[in-house]
C-alpha cells in the first residue's frame, strides 16, 4: 500500500529557512497545536508538492504568498521547497523503487519545478503518477478546513453531480454524444436514400411510358418490314427482266472486242516487223554518221589551230605597225616638249573651264534634289494618312501581342515555379540521405552503448525480475478479476438479464476484435460469431455458456484467409483468436436420443442468415438443450454434450460443470449460469475464495523473491549509469533525427504534389501561347497592306533617287576639288611627261622585237594547219557522196509506220469504247444481282416466296412511316435498358434503405442500451453509497441516515435526497437540521462517498472541529477501524483522535516560525524537530 512516509518543508508558509522534517507511519497519524501554529500548513505543504496550483486551496491569494516572510528583509533567495517521499514497496506508483520522493521547488516570482527522485519532470507527468497509483489529491482524500462546511450546503442536485463525477458517467454521456452524432449521420443518409428512390421512382414511371413508345416504334418496324418484302417480290420480277437484256448487250459487245482484239493484234505484228526493218538501216546510218562526226570534230580543231595563228599574227603585225608609227611621234613629242613651253598654259585654261563646267552640272543637280524632296514630302503626308487608319489593326495586335507576352510571362513563372520545386526536392533529398546516414551513424553508436549497458547478470536478473513480475501481473490480474467475480456473483439474481447484458458489451469492446474490426474487410473477415447469430432470450444462457470464447471466433471464407488472418494476429501479437473458415466446416447432423426433458438439438434455437447455417451446425449441433440442470446431467452420461435452459452445460460422460477460469464470457456468464438457484451461487463463490486465497499466497512467495532480486540489480545498475546517461542521450538524438526524417519525408511529399499540379497548368499556358500567335497571325493577313506597301516602294525610289542624286552631287564636288587642286600640279606634268615618253620609247623597241619573233612562229604553224584543213574537206565530200540515198529510204520507213499506227489507235479507241460500255453493263448486272440478293433476303427473312401474291403496299406503308416518324421524333432509344437498369438499381435502393433501417435501428437500441448501463452504473453506487451512509451513521449515533432518489424514473434530471434520523427524533432533510448535526452529516457523507472510490491515505483538516464529543469519538473509532487499509493524516484538536493515533505530532509557534514536537509513544516525552 503507498502511503506518506516522510515530509521535509523549507520557507513553506510558516515554516521558515530551515528543513523541518516530520515521519509518518502507515495507519492513524494526529496533528495538534493552538490555533494559528501551522499545523494545518503541514497538509498544506504535502498538497502543495503534489502539484497543486490553486493557492485558495492552500488559503493564500497567489502561489508567491506560500513563500515564508515574502516580504521580509531576509538575505539570499527567497524560495520554498517541499519533499515529500512515499513507500512504494507494492510498486503501485509506476516507479521500480520502494521509496519514491517527489520535490517541489518555487521561486519569489511563482515559477515552480518539480522533481522525482532528484531528476526534473513537470507538472503533468507528477499528477499521471498519482492517479495511475489511485493516489491524485481530490475533495474526497484531500479534505480541508470549509471542505465539510461546502458538502454540507449541498443541494440534492449537486448530491447527485458530486456521485455522477466521481463513478465517471461522463464517459456514457460521451459515448452517447458519439451514438447520436452516428444516429444523426445514419437518419440524413436514409432521408437522402428516401429522397433519391422518389425521384428514382419518378424516373421509372417516365420510363415506363416511352418504353412502351419504343416498343410500338418496334412493332411498327416490323410490319413496315413485311409490306416492303411484298413491294420487293415485285421489283425483284422487274429486275430479273432488266438483267436478262443487259447480259445480252453483255455478250454481243464481248464478241466485238474478241474480233478486234485479233486484228489489233495483226497490225501490232506488221508494225513490229517494219520497225525491226527500220532498227537495221538505222544502224547503218548511225555509222556512217559517226564517220562524219569524227571528220567533223578533226576539221573543227584544225580550223581552231589555224584561226588561233592567223589571228595571232594578224594582232602582233596591227601592234607592230602601231608601235613603229609610234616610236617617230614619242621622238617628235620629246623634241616638241623641250621647244613648247606655252602648252601648259594651254592646258591650266582648260581646267578652269572644266571647273565651270562642272559648277553648272552642280546646279541642275541642286534643283533635282529640291524637286526631289518636294516629292517625298508628298508621300511622307500620304503615309502619315495611312499610318492614322493603321493604328486600328496595330492596337489590336498589340493586345493581342500583351497578352502573348502575359501568358509567356506566366509559363515562364511556372516553368520557374517548377523548376525551384525540383530543386527543393533535390536539396530536400540530399538533406533526407545526409540524416539518414547521420541516423544510421547513430543507431550504431547508440547499439554499441546497448552492449555496454547490457551487463548480463544484470539481464539475468531483470529477465527473473520481469518474468516474476508478469507471473505477479498475471496473478493480481487472476486475483482481480475472480474478486470482480465473487462481486458480482453475490448479486441477486434478478439482475442476470442485465449482467448478461453487459457481458455482450464487454465482449463488444474485446481487445482482438477491436483490433481486426476495423481492417476487417481487407483481412477478409466476413463478420464474427456474435455478429452473424442470434436468439431469443429464453435460451441466452443456454447460448453463451455452450459456446464460450468460440462466441468470439472471427468468420472467415476459406482455409487460405484463415492462414493470412492467424499470420496477422501473430505479427500484432494479440491474445489468442479463434478462427472459422466457411468452406471447411464438415456437414453432419445429429440424431436426438428418445429421453423425456429434451428440448432439441441446441443449433435449431440459433437464428442465422441460411449462409451462416454451418456455423450454428458446427458450434451447437452436436449439444442438445434440456429443461432442467437434471435432464442434461442424465444425458451428459449417456456420451451427449448437454446444457440447460438456466446454462448449466456438462460435456459427455462427466460429472462436473466445465468452468474456465482465464475466459471474460465463462466468468462473467457461465458461472452466473452455472446455477439458478442461490444456493448454486454460494457453493460457486467458496470455490472461488478458496482459489483466491490460494492466489494470494502464491503471490506473497513471487514478492519477496522478487525484492530479494531488486537490492541485487540496484548494484548493477549503479555501475551502469554513465553509459545509460549516454545511451539516454544518443536515443534523444536518435529521436530527433527521426523525427527530422518525418519532416523532410513530408515535404518532400508535399514538393512532389505541387510539381505535379503545375504540369498541367504549363500546358494551359503552352496552348494559350498558341492560340494567340494564331490570332496574330490572322489578324495580320486579314490587315491589307497593299496602299501600305506601294507608298512604302514610292518612297524608297525617291530616298534612293535622292542618294543618287546626292552621290553624284559629291562626285561632281569631288571633281571640282580634284581639279581646282591640279592647277597647281600641272607646271609638274611637263617634267613627269618627258620621263613618261622615255619609259615609253623604251618598252616599245623591245616590244617590238618580240612581235617580230612570234610574226615567224605563228606563219609556220598557218601553212601546216592549210595542209591538213585540205585533207579533211576531201575525205568529208566522199562520206557525203554516199550518202545521198539514206533520206529518202527513212522516210519510207516513217511512212509506213505511220499508216499501221493510225490504224492500231482506231482499233484502240473501240476496243476501249467497248470496254466502257462493258464495265457499265457489269457494273449494272453487279447491282442487280444486289439488288436481287437483298429482296431475295427480304422474302426469305419473312418466309415468303417469290411466287407469292403481290399488290399495292404504298398507302398502307406511307400510313405506317407516317406513324413511326410521329414516334421517331420524341422516341428514347435507350429506355428499355434505362427501365431494367434503373429497376434493377431501384431494388439496389431499396436494400440499401432497408439496411439503412437496419443500421438507424442497431444504433437506437445501442443507445438505450448506453442509457440502461448509465443508469445501472449510477444505481450501483447510489446503493453503495447509500449503504455506507446507513452504517457509518448507525455506528457514529444509533440513529438512521440515507439516501433515497427524487425521481427514480428521471434520475439525472433529479437530485439525491439526504435524510436524517436522530434516536427519538423525526426524519428531516440534511440541509434542515443544526449546524453540529449537518457537520456530522456531510461527514457522513464524505465517509461514505470515499468508500466508493478508496485511496491509500487521506488528509483530514479538522472535519471533527463542529463535532460534539459523541460524535467526535464516534468518528475517531471509524478512522481508526479504516486506518487498517489506508492511511489518514488527520489535523485535529479532539481527544478522541489523538488517543486512537498511532503517531502524534505537536505543532507550536516560536518567533513567527512553526515548531513540530513528536510523541512515538503517548507515554513518552515530546521530540521537538
Amino acid at each position: 500500500m503507498v502511503y506518506i512516509k516522510k515530509v521535509d518543508i523549507f520557507g513553506f508558509k510558516s515554516f521558515g529557512f530551515r528543513t523541518t522534517t516530520v515521519n509518518f507511519e502507515q495507519g492513524l497519524v494526529s496533528i495538534s497545536g493552538p490555533n494559528g501554529s501551522g499545523k494545518s500548513n503541514i497538509l498544506d505543504a504535502i498538497i502543495f508538492a503534489m502539484g497543486e496550483n490553486k493557492a485558495r486551496v492552500m488559503r493564500q491569494p497567489n502561489l508567491r504568498s506560500l513563500i515564508h516572510d515574502i516580504d521580509g528583509n531576509r538575505h539570499g533567495p527567497k524560495l520554498t521547497r517541499v519533499k515529500v517521499q512515499f513507500d512504494n514497496s507494492d510498486r503501485k506508483i509506476p516507479v521500480d523503487s520502494d521509496m519514491v520522493t517527489v520535490t517541489r521547488e518555487m521561486n519569489d516570482k511563482g515559477e515552480s519545478e518539480y522533481y522525482l527522485e532528484s531528476k526534473k519532470i513537470n507538472r503533468n507527468r507528477i499528477l499521471d503518477i498519482f492517479d495511475m497509483a489511485d493516489a491524485g489529491l481530490n475533495q474526497l482524500n484531500a479534505v480541508q478546513q470549509g471542505t465539510v462546511t461546502r458538502i454540507s450546503e449541498m443541494t440534492n442536485e449537486e448530491k447527485r453531480k458530486t456521485l455522477e463525477d466521481l463513478v465517471g458517467l461522463s464517459y456514457f454521456d460521451e459515448k452517447k454524444a458519439e451514438s447520436e452524432k452516428t444516429l444523426n449521420q445514419a437518419d440524413q443518409r436514409l432521408e437522402v436514400a428516401m429522397a433519391k428512390m422518389g425521384e428514382v421512382k419518378k424516373q421509372i414511371d417516365e420510363l415506363e411510358i416511352e418504353r412502351n413508345l419504343k416498343m410500338r416504334h418496334e412493332l411498327i418496324g416490323h410490319e413496315l418490314d413485311r409490306f416492303r418484302a411484298i413491294e420487293a417480290t415485285g421489283k425483284l420480277r422487274e429486275i430479273r427482266s432488266e438483267k436478262a437484256v443487259k447480259e445480252e448487250k453483255q455478250s454481243n459487245d464481248s464478241s466485238e472486242t474478241a474480233r478486234l482484239e485479233k486484228l489489233q493484234s495483226e497490225l501490232r505484228s506488221e508494225i513490229d516487223k517494219i520497225e525491226k526493218e527500220k532498227s537495221a538501216f538505222s544502224t547503218k546510218l548511225d555509222a556512217f554518221q559517226q564517220a562524219k562526226s569524227d571528220i567533223d570534230m578533226e576539221l573543227s580543231t584544225e580550223q581552231g589551230k589555224f584561226n588561233d595563228a592567223d589571228s595571232q599574227i594578224k594582232t602582233s603585225k596591227k601592234r607592230l605597225a602601231g608601235i613603229e608609227s609610234r616610236l617617230p611621234d614619242i621622238t617628235n613629242e620629246l623634241e616638241k616638249i623641250s621647244q613648247n613651253q606655252g602648252q601648259v598654259d594651254s592646258e591650266l585654261e582648260e581646267v578652269k573651264r572644266s571647273i565651270q563646267k562642272l559648277n553648272g552640272i552642280k546646279n541642275v543637280i541642286d534643283e533635282k534634289i529640291e524637286t526631289n524632296d518636294s516629292k517625298i514630302k508628298s508621300v511622307l503626308d500620304s503615309q502619315s494618312e495611312l499610318a492614322a487608319k493603321k493604328n486600328t489593326v496595330d492596337k489590336k495586335i498589340q493586345d493581342l501581342k500583351d497578352e502573348l507576352h502575359n501568358a509567356v510571362i506566366a509559363k515562364s513563372q511556372a516553368a520557374s515555379h517548377k523548376n525551384t520545386i525540383e530543386n527543393k526536392i533535390n536539396d530536400n533529398t540530399r538533406r533526407h540521405e545526409i540524416i539518414d546516414n547521420e541516423l544510421i551513424n547513430l543507431k550504431r553508436s547508440s547499439g554499441t552503448l546497448s552492449q555496454a549497458i547490457s551487463d548480463k547478470h544484470s539481464r539475468d536478473i531483470e529477465l527473473k525480475i520481469s518474468n516474476f513480475s508478469k507471473k505477479r501481473e498475471k496473478i493480481e490480474s487472476d486475483i482481480a478479476e475472480l474478486e470482480l467475480i465473487l462481486d458480482k456473483s453475490s448479486k441477486a439474481g434478478h439482475r442476470y438479464n442485465e449482467k448478461i447484458k453487459l457481458i455482450k458489451d464487454v465482449m463488444h469492446e474485446d481487445y482482438t476484435i477491436s483490433q481486426l474490426r476495423t481492417d476487417a474487410k481487407k483481412l477478409g473477415i466476413v463478420g464474427f460469431v456474435y455478429q452473424v447469430l442470434s436468439w431469443n432470450k429464453q435460451y441466452e444462457r443456454a447460448v453463451l455458456a455452450a459456446c464460450a470464447d468460440w462466441i468470439k471466433a472471427a468468420i472467415v471464407p476459406d482455409f487460405e484467409t484463415l492462414v493470412s488472418l492467424a499470420q496477422v494476429a501473430r505479427n500484432r501479437k494479440l491474445p489468442k483468436l479463434k478462427i472459422i473458415p466457411l468452406n471447411a466446416i464438415p456437414e453432419f447432423r445429429m440424431k436426438m436420443p428418445k429421453t423425456p426433458g429434451l428440448l432439441g438439438v441446441l443449433s435449431d434455437y440459433v437464428k442465422c442468415d441460411r449462409e451462416y447455417l454451418p456455423i450454428a451446425r458446427f458450434l451447437f449441433g452436436n449439444i442438445i438443450l434440456a429443461q432442467t440442470g437434471k435432464d442434461a446431467h442424465q444425458l451428459s452420461k449417456t456420451g451427449y454434450k448437454a446444457v440447460s435452459v438456466n446454462g448449466e452445460f456438462f460435456e459427455s460422460k462427466t460429472n462436473a460443470v466445465t468452468i474456465d477460469i482465464n475466459s471474460k464470457i465463462s466468468k462473467l456468464t457461465k458461472i452466473i449460469s452455472q446455477s439458478s438457484t442461490v444456493d448454486g451461487l454460494l457453493q460457486t463463490i467458496t470455490l472461488l475464495r478458496n482459489h483466491v486465497q490460494k492466489k494470494k499466497s502464491n503471490l506473497r512467495k513471487i514478492e519477496q523473491k522478487q525484492r530479494s532480486l531488486m537490492k541485487q540489480l540496484q548494484v548493477s545498475e549503479t555501475e551502469r549509469g554513465n553509459a545509460s546517461h549516454s545511451h539516454s542521450t544518443l536515443e534523444s538524438q536518435i529521436k530527433s533525427r527521426t523525427n527530422m526524417l518525418d519532416k523532410l519525408s513530408q515535404r518532400i511529399f508535399e514538393l512532389k504534389t505541387q510539381e505535379k499540379h503545375l504540369h498541367p497548368r504549363i500546358i494551359q499556358i503552352s496552348s494559350s501561347i498558341e492560340s494567340l500567335e494564331q490570332r496574330i497571325s490572322l489578324v495580320k493577313q486579314n490587315y491589307s497592306d497593299t496602299e501600305q506597301t506601294s507608298i512604302a516602294n514610292k518612297l524608297s525610289f525617291l530616298n534612293e533617287k535622292k542618294s543618287s542624286l546626292n552621290t553624284e552631287k559629291s562626285t561632281i564636288l569631288k571633281q571640282l576639288s580634284e581639279a581646282e587642286a591640279s592647277i597647281s600640279v600641272v607646271e609638274d606634268r611637263k617634267k613627269l611627261r618627258k620621263s613618261a615618253l622615255l619609259q615609253e620609247q623604251t618598252s616599245m623597241s623591245k616590244e617590238k622585237t618580240e612581235l617580230e619573233s612570234i610574226i615567224t612562229k605563228a606563219q609556220t604553224e598557218v601553212d601546216e594547219s592549210g595542209e591538213k584543213l585540205t585533207k579533211l574537206r576531201d575525205k568529208e565530200q566522199e562520206l557525203i557522196s554516199t550518202s545521198g540515198t539514206s533520206v529518202s529510204t527513212l522516210s519510207e520507213f516513217d511512212k509506213q509506220l505511220s499508216e499501221r499506227n493510225n490504224k492500231e489507235r482506231t482499233i484502240t479507241n473501240d476496243i476501249n469504247k467497248i470496254a466502257l460500255e462493258l464495265d457499265g453493263l457489269k457494273r449494272d448486272l453487279a447491282e442487280i444481282k444486289n439488288g436481287e440478293s437483298s429482296l431475295i433476303k427480304i422474302l426469305n427473312l419473312f418466309d415468303l416466296d417469290e411466287s407469292i401474291e403481290i399488290f399495292d403496299v404504298g398507302s398502307s406503308i406511307d400510313i405506317l412511316e407516317k406513324e413511326q416518324n410521329s414516334l421517331a421524333a420524341s422516341l428514347n432509344t435507350i429506355a428499355p435498358k434505362r427501365y431494367v437498369e434503373i429497376s434493377t438499381g431501384y431494388r439496389s435502393m431499396s436494400s440499401r434503405k432497408n439496411e439503412l433501417e437496419g443500421e438507424r435501428n442497431a444504433l437506437v437500441s445501442f443507445i438505450e442500451s448506453i442509457e440502461k448501463d448509465k443508469r445501472q452504473t449510477f444505481l450501483d453506487a447510489f446503493d453503495t453509497v447509500d449503504k455506507e451512509i446507513r452504517e457509518i451513521f448507525t455506528k457514529m449515533n444509533g440513529g438512521n441516515a440515507w439516501l433515497e432518489l427524487e425521481n427514480e424514473d428521471d434520475v439525472f434530471n433529479s437530485g439525491i435526497n439526504y435524510f436524517i434520523q436522530f434516536q427519538n427524533k423525526p426524519k428531516r432533510e440534511s440541509t434542515s437540521i443544526s449546524g453540529g448535526e449537518k457537520t456530522l452529516a456531510a461527514v457522513v457523507f464524505v465517509l461514505a462517498l470515499q468508500k466508493l472510490k478508496p485511496s491509500p491515505f487521506y488528509l483530514f483538516d479538522e472535519i471533527d472541529a463542529h463535532l460534539d464529543g459523541p460524535n467526535s469519538e464516534s468518528l475517531s473509532r471509524i478512522v481508526e477501524e479504516r486506518s487498517k487499509g489506508s492511511q489518514f493524516l488527520m489535523v485535529s484538536l479532539k481527544d478522541t483522535v489523538v488517543e486512537k493515533a498511532k503517531l502524534i505530532y505537536g505543532v507550536y509557534p516560536k518567533n513567527g516560525v512553526s515548531h513540530v514536537v513528536t510523541y512515538k509513544d503517548k507515554r513518552a516525552p515530546a521530540i521537538t524537530t
